[in-house]
């Protein structure tokens, strides 16, 4: 089977990043994967995503900012 391409991108509604097959907003990165949970692991490691956090089972939703250094 051919690998697939997935995109992280921001929905431009709700304001998290979402990994599909389609883009939902601006780009954060490409994964190109065999399947979708193949491309969920890879996607951890992206470091675009370090301002988001992955509550479980949702998407990767816009840390709060602290106010602190």
């Amino acid at each position: 089977m051919a690998n697939m391409l997935f995109c992280l991108s921001v929905c431009d509604t709700d304001n998290c990043v979402i990994l599909d097959e389609e883009h939902h907003g601006d780009v954060l990165a490409v994964i190109e994967a065999k399947d979708w949970k193949v491309a969920r692991g890879q996607a951890g490691l992206c470091t675009q995503l370090d301002p988001f956090s992955y509550p479980a089972g949702w998407r990767w939703m816009k840390r709060k900012e602290s106010g602190m250094l």
